[in-house]
């Protein structure tokens, strides 16, 4: 990860998110970490020079591009935007956990059987698999095939 974005930090923060539930992760390891995703954007970043024919330059750390931004600046009517979007997904956010815990509750009650916890899995897989095909089918006219355009 920290190859892929050029970020040392995120990589190690992403190794630390991914191993949370080990109980051999310490301190010293995490340090242990950030000097190889360091030394792996380094790497990156002087190869990526070499290829481009430019090898005193180490700005493209990352091999993932985003594309060039567009000269336009920020102004402050962007700030309410932004206050409302963050607001929104505050709330959203603690609903989702209102409702994770309340089903892990009832979870811990209610299904207790492995084929209790089969057919759970397989319940909410079959419900995620038709609300993305729902949502796909609903929208198919966005798809519309290019080669009848006569006029």
């Amino acid at each position: 990860m920290s190859a892929a974005f050029g970020s040392p930090i995120g990589g190690s923060l992403f190794g630390y998110e991914i191993s949370k539930p080990n109980t051999f992760w310490t301190f010293s390891m995490l340090w242990r970490v950030f000097f190889g995703s360091s030394i792996c954007t380094f790497m990156l970043s002087i190869f990526l020079a070499l290829y481009t024919g430019s090898p005193f330059s180490l700005t493209d750390a990352a091999t993932l591009k985003f594309g060039e931004l567009e000269g336009e600046e920020n102004t402050l009517l962007d700030i309410p935007a932004a206050i409302f979007i963050g607001a929104i997904c505050g709330c959203l956010g603690s609903f989702f956990i209102y409702v994770n815990i309340n089903l892990a509750i009832w979870r811990k009650k209610y299904i207790n059987t492995n084929v209790k916890k089969i057919l759970e899995a397989g319940f909410f897989a079959f419900v995620t698999s038709s609300v993305f095909f729902l949502a796909v089918f609903l929208r198919r006219d966005n798809c519309k095939n290019q080669l009848d355009t006569e006029d």
